[in-house]
């Protein structure tokens, strides 16, 4: 889901940290939130005792060992935000915020809170998969509480001490467990010396009130100080341009004033092919995007395409075949808690100059979503700024775990309905078919072709003529119509989702009684044919209930036989958290077998 051919570590790096820093803005409306990207490298030194443990720990796994290690060098990533709230939530509350971005992955406190970038608690993933021995340590000022602490975690294995305890995946920078949580170095000096030991310039003479400082040792090689100011500009311009956001790489300084002449010195490294052919079009239309424009309201029941007689659309087509470039705020409503509520989204769209291929892009508050773009764009370039709140919120439900497109799962549906959004799916399907609708609303109707253009070539049949009687002397007779395709397989069993697992039951319109079932589960990873293991859950974590079949569990599949017509199947007890995916089989021949 992170760490992808098609979304290489930088940008997957850059997403997830320039989001949380967006997400942690301290004031909406007066100063940028700023982040910073620092490269360092050097003798271990002072460094060398926050990470011996934990490399320790890395040789007793057999973890593949790191060659600058053993020769006592370093190299580093400091990330540090500033104007921002830094890593907030109770100290001894393992569900509160703090401890839910070092326990508990698959959690988080956004959503409640209103967050309108994240909410899935795994994109810091990000952060371990950059680093070549999987570690992060952290400092935090707090604005809620003025304190200063630190922490920090290391992906290991699960192993049994000679002592006979369990330790478990993962390893924190703290000074001993209490309780559900850990109680942190208490010493006042701790994080202090931290921020000396690798370079946490914005906190070590304490120039900044509150912000999260991120350390990422022996980073990945293809972490770069241009590839992620081409990552910011490709993903975070708007935010950029409009001054919410500063990025800070290096000596290097990315703000609305400078983006442009940047844009142009890291344009080889920008991923979409279209914007790094030509940054100062992209960085044009998103200027456009960001200005005054008319506005163009809409049914989304009904969609663009009933505008498309309007005068205001004719005069679009006009300008869009001139050459201009169109800017409007589609306007449509959104129902929630049974009342109406306005939402626009800002739209420009223009001609792609010859031979260049168009750049297609939609952004939610300043964040790119790459993959929410029309299948075909053909000569037309599109950016769509989703800035306004309520639609922020929305569409921020709609999009899966790593925040590339918006889907409509049933765990997405559940959750907006819960929230109480009305027809949520036609609403998300709206917004995601602008970039085709759109593009289909500014092209004008194609004149009717002339149906006699090849007379001159063709001899073609006078269709008031009669018919011709074949060469056999008999006149032509009309063959029948074809057979009816058969009727649609019923499925013998019926499904129903539960919050910790599933439940099947005979499907009353189905008659071809017994059959045999099979079910295979394991937790979704994004792929086709998620992986399991024996630590994801096992036969005897889960509480099965069964009526009119005859189950067996092996590993992580579960065969019902003889199952009758008013058989039922229950399994409960799966990580609640963790979305389940179960591929289903049924055969005949059920006493046979």
């Amino acid at each position: 889901m992170f760490d992808r051919t098609d979304y290489p570590y930088t940008e997957t790096f850059v997403r997830e940290a320039i989001q949380n820093t967006l997400d942690a803005r301290l004031d909406q409306t007066a100063a940028p939130a700023v982040i910073r990207f620092s490269f360092h490298q050097g003798d271990l030194g002072p460094r060398r005792s926050f990470l011996e443990g934990a490399m320790n720990y890395r040789h007793d796994a057999d973890f593949p060992p790191i060659p600058e290690w053993n020769e006592g060098k370093i190299d580093w990533v400091t990330i540090e935000d500033f104007n921002t709230k830094g890593l907030d939530g109770k100290l001894n509350d393992r569900l509160g915020n703090f401890w839910n971005y070092w326990l508990n992955f698959g959690v988080s406190n956004k959503e409640k809170e209103g967050a309108k970038r994240g909410g899935r608690g795994i994109g810091r993933v990000t952060f371990l998969i950059a680093s070549r021995v999987n570690a992060v340590l952290a400092l935090t000022r707090r604005s809620i509480d003025d304190q200063t602490v630190s922490c920090g975690m290391c992906k290991l294995r699960m192993k049994r001490t000679a002592d006979g305890s369990v330790r478990t995946t993962h390893a924190y920078l703290a000074e001993k467990e209490s309780g559900d949580v850990f109680e942190l170095h208490g010493s006042p000096n701790f994080s202090q010396t931290l921020a000396n030991a690798f370079k946490l310039n914005g906190y070590v003479a304490a120039p900044r009130k509150s912000g999260l400082a991120l350390v990422i040792p022996y980073p990945h090689k293809d972490l770069i100080p241009d590839g992620i100011l081409a990552s910011s500009i490709e993903h975070f311009a708007p935010a950029i341009l409009n001054g919410s956001l500063v990025v800070e790489v290096d000596n290097v300084i990315l703000n609305a004033a400078s983006i442009d002449d940047i844009a142009k010195s890291v344009a080889s490294k920008i991923h979409t092919s279209s914007i790094g052919a030509d940054v100062d079009r992209y960085l044009d239309l998103l200027r456009t995007a960001l200005a005054d424009m008319p506005e163009l309201k809409v049914d989304t029941k009904k969609g663009l395409a009933s505008l498309r007689e309007s005068q205001q659309v004719k005069k679009m087509q006009e300008r869009c075949a001139k050459g201009e470039k169109v800017a409007v705020r589609i306007a449509f409503e959104i129902i929630k808690n049974a009342q109406s509520i306005p939402v626009r989204l800002c739209a420009v769209i223009a001609r792609s100059p010859q031979d260049a291929a168009p750049i297609d892009r939609l952004f939610r508050e300043g964040m790119s979503l790459p993959e929410v773009k029309a299948s075909t764009p053909g000569e037309l370039d599109l950016v769509l700024l989703a800035d306004e709140e309520n639609l922020a919120e929305f569409l921020n439900l709609c999009e899966g775990k790593a925040h590339l497109d918006l889907l409509e799962s049933k765990e997405i549906r559940a959750k907006l309905e819960a929230r109480g959004y009305q027809s949520p799916v036609s609403i998300k399907r709206f917004v995601k078919g602008i970039p085709s609708e759109l593009r289909l609303l500014v092209t004008p109707d194609i004149t009717e072709p002339d149906k006699d253009v090849f007379d001159e070539f063709f001899a073609l049949p006078d269709e008031n003529s009669e018919k011709k009687k074949s060469k056999g002397g008999k006149p032509d007779v009309t063959p029948p119509p074809p057979p009816p395709p058969p009727p649609p397989r019923t499925s013998p069993i019926v499904m129903e989702t539960l919050n910790d697992g599933f439940r099947m039951k005979a499907n009353p319109e189905f008659h071809d009684w017994p059959i045999n079932i099979s079910v295979t589960m394991a937790y979704a990873d994004g792929t086709r044919s998620p992986a399991w293991s024996p630590f994801d859950f096992s036969p005897t974590d889960l509480l099965m209930t069964a009526t009119g079949c005859s189950p067996a569990f092996v590993k992580n599949k579960l065969t019902a036989k003889n199952c009758g017509a008013g058989f039922s199947l229950e399994v409960a007890g799966f990580d609640a958290r963790r979305e389940l995916d179960t591929h289903i089989k049924a055969w005949k021949n059920a006493q046979n077998d």
